[in-house]
């Protein structure tokens, strides 16, 4: 067996065990024997405090980090191999700073949290819209031109971003003061839900987006080696692109208005997983995904146990993240877009 077969088998295997540890603990101990004993009794959840932790918090918890954080790592991998630049993420387009600014001007507006359409709150679907009306602004801006620039989308993304804190910003001002706590915390991220309805809204979301991520992980290959070749070997960019936008703004989107702004998985999971994998996107998108979902779990334990309320997990991410990233940048030179 090769020896990246190996090192993938073995962060595969890493990765499982940190999703099971997320179910097995959280902010109190509790017996998962006596759990599993009244699961197999068949004893009502209402009398059954151990059995009824697990199913109805730690249980939809872990799989809410495992979908949101594989949904924004395969966006993160995307988006990378699109726009052929190791920084690019869905944040770095402003989707999480539209996304905010929609759920703030929701909240600064009186739409009840209370009522909900599929699963998402007025307050969720007004930040899933604003990223969406962020993504469109970007491509129409990228696409007046006859080529499309990765750096006219980065530099577009950017420049939003800062308009969309600027409304925040004023917004903030605006904000009675028990709005300001209740959204400081929603920016802050989390994936502290009660139940399964948040589950099923990021699986209807991220799954076929997923899928739709993972058919293209041959062309982004293609696409490593410039427009013009790609287009030679009979990838359509323009369609590619389109997919790729549309894909990614949905399951960002959808994320992002359910469990908040999470920075850094998008930007370093995939690297992370491009050191042992390689940059076959075929290897290296689907393996992004597990790693991406096992890295929030990982987070979301140090948020319930780091201190005696829980931790935003945000801000876990950012305190892992930001020196890891710095350490690729020293250790590697991000030799797959040197040519870009």
């Amino acid at each position: 067996m090769k020896p990246r077969a190996v090192v993938a088998m073995l962060v595969a295997l890493s990765s499982a065990l940190l999703i099971a540890a997320s179910v097995a603990i959280g902010t109190e101990s509790i017996d998962l024997r006596t759990a599993w004993e009244q699961w197999r009794a068949g004893t009502p959840l209402h009398a059954a405090p151990e059995l009824s932790i697990v199913l109805n918090h730690r249980l939809p918890r872990t799989l809410l980090a495992l979908l949101a954080g594989g949904g924004l790592a395969i966006a993160g991998c995307a988006f990378q191999a699109l726009l052929r630049n190791p920084l690019a993420t869905p944040y770095t387009l402003g989707i999480d700073s539209f996304a905010a600014l929609g759920a703030y001007s929701a909240t600064v507006l009186g739409v009840g949290a209370s009522l909900s359409v599929m699963g998402f709150s007025l307050v969720q679907l007004a930040a899933f819209a604003a990223a969406a009306i962020d993504v469109l602004i970007i491509y129409a801006m990228a696409t007046r031109a006859a080529r499309m620039s990765p750096l006219v989308l980065l530099l577009a993304g950017v420049t939003l971003g800062l308009l969309a804190n600027s409304g925040i910003l004023f917004l903030r001002y605006l904000a009675r003061p028990e709005q300001l706590i209740n959204m400081d915390r929603w920016l802050m991220g989390g994936v502290d839900l009660i139940g399964f309805e948040p589950v099923i809204a990021l699986l209807i979301g991220v799954t076929p987006c997923a899928l739709v991520l993972l058919a293209q992980a041959g062309k982004y290959d293609q696409l490593g080696f410039g427009e013009e070749l790609a287009a030679g070997r009979g990838v359509s960019v323009r369609r590619l692109q389109i997919v790729t936008f549309l894909a990614c703004s949905i399951l960002t989107g959808v994320i992002v208005s359910k469990v908040g702004p999470i920075g850094f998985v998008g930007l370093i999971v995939p690297h992370a997983v491009r050191t042992v994998t390689g940059s076959r996107h075929r290897i290296l998108m689907p393996l992004s995904m597990i790693a991406g979902g096992a890295f929030l779990c990982a987070c979301d334990i140090l948020a319930r146990k780091l201190m005696t309320g829980e931790t935003p997990i945000g801000i876990i991410t950012s305190i892992i993240g930001a020196p890891f990233f710095l350490y690729l940048l020293v250790r590697r030179r991000f030799a797959d877009w040197d040519r870009a």
